[in-house]
Order: C-alpha cells, then sequence, then structure tokens
C-alpha cells in the first residue's frame, strides 16, 4: 500500500484550512492512503469528508521518537510522501526523505505574508506537487444539501478578543426571529461553558455537540449560522450551510472562512456588527 503522510496538530479552523491544499493532493495521488497525525477528533471529521483515510493520535507515545526525528514507528511505516504543518519539522522532514519517493513537505503553520491562509498552503505545495489550484477554493467545499430548520449563534472562540459581550448576541437572536427565524439556538462547547455566564442566556436554546462529527451534523441542518471567527464558523461553512462569519480583530483576508454561502463581516463595535448584520438580513 502506497502511503502518503499529512501531520496537522493545531486547532480546528486551522486544520479547516488545510483541507482545499489536502484536496488539491488527492486528485493528483489517488492511488495513496492518506494517513493523518493529529488531534483525533479532528482526524476523525477529516475521514468523514473523505480528506483522510487513517489516523495516528498525535499525543501517543509511540510518536515521541517521530516527532523528536529519530525514528518512523511501524505505525506510520514508510510514507512515500508527506506534507507536515510542523513549526520546527525540519529532523522529520530529513528523516521521511530518505525512504520517500516523493517530496516531503514542512509547511509552517503561521506564515509572515498577507495571504489567505488556505491559499498560502496551496501554493506552497504547488512548489513540491503538480497540483491544480482552483481559482476558488470554495469549489472543494461542499454543496448545500440539506432543507435548513434552523438558524444558530455560536458566541464564542479560541481567544476572548474575538467575541463581542453577550449582550450582543441576544439582540442577533431577537433580529433573527424578527426577520422570520422562529427557531434560533445558541451553540455551546467546552470554551463557552466554561467562560460565560449561563444566566446571559437563561431561557433560550442550547446546544452542546458531543464532538465536531454531531456539530458538522448540527450546522449541516441549520438555515443560517452566525458566528465569530473560529472553527465552528469554518466548519460552518465548509458544509455549505448559509454562514455569516463576525470579525472583530482578525482580517478575513487572511483568516476568512470558505465556502459558497460565507459572507464575511468586519465590525469591532457591537452596534455596528449589529447593523450590518441586519443589512445583510434585509437584502437577503
Amino acid at each position: 500500500m502506497k502511503t502518503f503522510l499529512i501531520c496537522h496538530r493545531g486547532a480546528l479552523g486551522d486544520f479547516i484550512l488545510t483541507w482545499p491544499a489536502i484536496l488539491c493532493l488527492r486528485k493528483v495521488l489517488p492511488g495513496y492512503h492518506f494517513l493523518g497525525i493529529g488531534r483525533p477528533e479532528y482526524m476523525k471529521l477529516a475521514i468523514s469528508f473523505c480528506l483522510l483515510d487513517t489516523y495516528l493520535d498525535n499525543e501517543s507515545a509511540r510518536l515521541l521518537d517521530f516527532f523528536c526525528g529519530r525514528r518512523i514507528p511501524e505505525e506510520i511505516g514508510c510514507p512515500q510522501g508527506a506534507v507536515l504543518w510542523l513549526t520546527n519539522g525540519q529532523k522529520i522532514v530529513d528523516m521521511l526523505r530518505r525512504s520517500a519517493s516523493l517530496p516531503v513537505a514542512c509547511i509552517p503553520p503561521f506564515p509572515q505574508e498577507q495571504i489567505h491562509l488556505a491559499q498560502y498552503y496551496c501554493s506552497v505545495i504547488q512548489s513540491h506537487f503538480t497540483i491544480t489550484i482552483p481559482h476558488d477554493l470554495s469549489d472543494y467545499c461542499h454543496a448545500r444539501i440539506t432543507e435548513g430548520q434552523y438558524a444558530l449563534i455560536h458566541p464564542g472562540s479560541g481567544s476572548f478578543k474575538k467575541n463581542y459581550n453577550p449582550l450582543f448576541y441576544q439582540n442577533l437572536a431577537n433580529l433573527l426571529r424578527q426577520s422570520g427565524y422562529p427557531k434560533v439556538g445558541f451553540i455551546f462547547g467546552p470554551v463557552e461553558e466554561e467562560k460565560m455566564n449561563r444566566e446571559d442566556f437563561a431561557g433560550e436554546w442550547i446546544e452542546r455537540p458531543k464532538d465536531v462529527k454531531a456539530l458538522a451534523d448540527l450546522l449541516s441542518h441549520a438555515s443560517l449560522y452566525i458566528g465569530n471567527d473560529s472553527g465552528v464558523s469554518h466548519l460552518a461553512g465548509f458544509v455549505g450551510t448559509q454562514t455569516i462569519a463576525l470579525y472583530k480583530t482578525t482580517d478575513p483576508n487572511k483568516w476568512g472562512a470558505l465556502g459558497k454561502n460565507v459572507t464575511h463581516i468586519s465590525a469591532n463595535k457591537e452596534n455596528s456588527a449589529l447593523r450590518k448584520i441586519e443589512e445583510y438580513l434585509m437584502r437577503g
């Protein structure tokens, strides 16, 4: 079996931004078994979308020698090629290249260039492999196939600086109801459970998906999703849901969620963000 190795150990949103590049690789390497190394929950999600075939847990003690650049464990075998999203991965690259017949590329997770991250990843990989990059990377995202049943709001993110105050999300839910969305819910994950006051959302419908696969299913059945710059927003865009991604402190030109039905709204103040969302809903 010919194996191609993919390694990404970062957060969900960062991982999803690598997916167009991985799908480009799958097109030019159709006979290869794609083995992922990373966080199990995210690896399983990638397998469900046919980006990977199998995975290894990046926290496994058996991979310690691998990440130190000392030895390739039996579970990995002898990959014919690899793309690694690692900050300091030269030792691993040198080790893999000794037996590889295809390029082994190491990509820094966070480049300095002012370019969309997904486009950057594709460009770097194109310098090693003869891939074709689509003009619109959203071509690799899913088309909407299910009828929307509710609107969803994700009030959190991995960074408090990206979030608005709780009142903003309450006002947003009311705006959606006034705009014809009778069923509006909030998505809570571990971060929201820990850092947000539940009393701020008293009486609201709150969904707590058990894992990212359950989250993907929840998002795929929403008629509209609104959320901050987060992994949840990237996933909503990828599954084809009509998505409004909010950028309070980050730049959508670099970090923006991909998807055929994604709208980016940049606003550092709550009133401005709410007004822009209202204008968007009125146009729709």
